[in-house]
């Protein structure tokens, strides 16, 4: 793994790289490089299975990171390849070309977090949230007490509890059992 890794480096310039284990390593690319370092990923290392696309919301940077987890059944090893997109204008060419899977990751995320997937027809059908009109609710920016007050406001008979007294309490009641 290590062999390819140096690889990666070299023909990719692939940068912030973490061994996780001996057969599961992170990294980033340039996201100008990620299609071609996908392709080849899949079809010369034999990643073959793509097994998600995660993000994250860097607010505090103003960015949003695209991770794609790849496994190789003939290998038995894992890669996770990071890019990073301005969160201003969060968009990206889609990976459906290489993963038809990716359809369905692509339109969880543009839904929970506003990232377009040039490339995706699918992309703007409701995924989970139906005629959802906020700020995607994913982002660190959506006051998620904020939307249900203006939603749906105080109801009768609904108690609000300290969340830390509770647990505090649980956690209590479990020390003395």
């Amino acid at each position: 793994m290590e062999e390819l890794i140096r690889k990666l480096e070299k023909e990719y310039g692939i940068y912030d790289i973490v061994k996780q284990r001996d057969n599961f390593y992170i990294f980033t690319v340039d996201k100008a490089k990620l299609h071609s370092l996908l392709y080849y990923l899949k079809n010369v290392e034999n990643f073959k299975h793509l097994a998600m696309i995660a993000y994250i919301d860097w607010i505090e940077e103003n960015k949003f990171q695209l991770s794609y987890v790849l496994w190789s059944y003939q290998k038995k090893q894992q890669l996770s390849v990071r890019i990073f997109l301005d969160r201003d204008n969060p968009v990206f060419k889609t990976v459906m070309h290489l993963w038809p899977q990716a359809e369905i990751y692509e339109r969880e995320i543009r839904e929970m977090m506003g990232i377009t997937f040039e490339g995706n027809p699918t992309q703007f059908e409701d995924f989970a949230l139906e005629d959802w009109d906020d700020i995607p609710p994913m982002r660190r920016d959506f006051d998620t007490y904020k939307y249900a007050m203006e939603k749906f406001g105080e109801r009768p008979g609904r108690k609000s509890f300290n969340v830390r007294e509770v647990i505090s309490e649980r956690y209590n009641e479990w020390r003395r059992k």
